[in-house]
């Protein structure tokens, strides 16, 4: 839904507001932490710089920093000032015009969601992206996790028992059956002792020739 460039805006201020108490964050260090090239996002730098979002220092030391507290800038704000005509905000079948007084067949529904993303990015701030998720008492999620078995069951019951081992030994022509490696040496071992058998008998039932 958002354009490379803000996508790139808000992952910039969202490392300024990790680093805010250090001090200023300058390019070259953003560029190398989001892996950009340095000409490219200062450009991007600059329109927040414009928007009132970054304010920048000069000189030994200087970078971006913010403008306000994080937990003070809403996400919409990003966005709106590298993208104010945002995707969402354009005809899904690209009509050049796309109004309530002139919809096109997929305006209501459309507007409904993009309502729901406005709020999203309105709603939400620097500040909550920076703030560790909630956790109830003792650390432990005030959400259940799928992991962790019911408190009210048993939890010997969550793992299957051990199968017990059988310790009767298997039969020879099971293993043989179960091998086919082993199945095929025992035919040869067959084969081979057959027609040496048969071998030693036709030779055994040869006339003597005789002398000359």
């Amino acid at each position: 839904m958002l354009s490379k460039t803000a996508r790139i805006a808000l992952r910039a201020v969202l490392c300024i507001a990790e680093r805010q108490a250090s001090g200023p964050v300058s390019a070259r260090t953003l560029a190398r932490e989001l892996d950009l090239p340095q000409n490219y996002l200062s450009k991007t730098l600059y329109r927040l710089v414009q928007d009132d979002l970054l304010v920048a220092t000069r000189g030994r030391g200087g970078g971006y920093l913010l403008t306000e507290p994080a937990a003070g800038i809403a996400l919409g704000r990003v966005v709106e000032a590298i993208d104010p005509e945002g995707p969402e905000r354009r005809c899904l079948l690209g009509r050049p015009e796309c109004s309530p007084n002139n919809p096109c067949a997929m305006h209501g529904r459309w507007c409904e969601v993009r309502e729901a993303i406005d709020r999203f990015f309105y709603e939400t701030t620097l500040g909550d992206l920076l703030s560790p998720p909630a956790t109830a008492a003792g650390g432990h999620s005030r959400f259940p996790s799928s992991r962790e078995p019911d408190s009210m069951s048993d939890p010997t019951s969550a793992q299957p028992p051990p199968a017990p081992e059988d310790d009767t030994p298997v039969p020879l022509m099971q293993r043989l059956y179960d091998s086919p490696f082993l199945l095929l040496a025992a035919c040869i071992v067959v084969m081979f002792v057959f027609f040496t058998a048969w071998g030693v008998l036709e030779i055994m039932s040869l006339d003597p020739a005789p002398l000359p």
